[in-house]
């Protein structure tokens, strides 16, 4: 649940070769991937809500993931702020097997925004160079048959529910 906090992640979903960036970090292996993630984020804290799930409409086999980001970092002794913003996650899913390559995540707000919201979190909303928190997201429902259909073989592995419905 909400992994791309906890660094929780089921490396079944992943190709032995997956790679990860965002604006500061380029990492190699699902692995320190995990580690990286649990190391940063505040687990009692930080959450990922999930906004939408689309194919993306640029880029061949890949979808997009929009989310909340919110919570706090684990940087100096009692960790900083995470001022709300929305990250975009686009996966990159090999063809063949169906496995996730490939992860670059996007932010909503530059990256001195994030940095000196969490540094002097007071001056939000009172300066007009800063952005205002991202707004809260509703819970989502689904159906989890819906999304894992399809899944036990063929075209997309064990993201052939998700291909199915997105028509890739």
């Amino acid at each position: 649940k909400e992994w791309f906090v906890t660094g929780n992640v089921n490396p079944i979903y992943f190709d032995d070769k997956f790679k990860f960036q965002d604006p500061d970090v380029k990492v190699t292996g699902v692995e320190e991937y995990a580690k990286g993630v649990q190391k940063i984020f505040d687990q009692t804290t930080s959450r990922a809500q999930i906004i939408s799930t689309l194919p993306s409409a640029t880029a061949p086999n890949t979808i997009t993931v929009t989310w909340r980001l919110s919570g706090r970092v684990n940087i100096g002794p009692s960790g900083l702020p995470i001022k709300p913003y929305i990250c975009y996650t686009d996966f990159t899913i090999d063809e063949e097997s169906g496995l996730i390559v490939f992860q670059e995540d996007r932010f909503d707000i530059p990256g001195w925004d994030i940095l000196i919201s969490a540094l002097f979190p007071f001056l939000v909303g009172r300066v007009g160079f800063l952005r205002e928190a991202a707004e809260e997201v509703e819970e989502r429902v689904f159906d989890d048959e819906d999304v894992v259909a399809g899944s036990g073989g063929g075209r997309g592995g064990v993201f052939g529910g998700m291909l199915k419905i997105f028509g890739l």
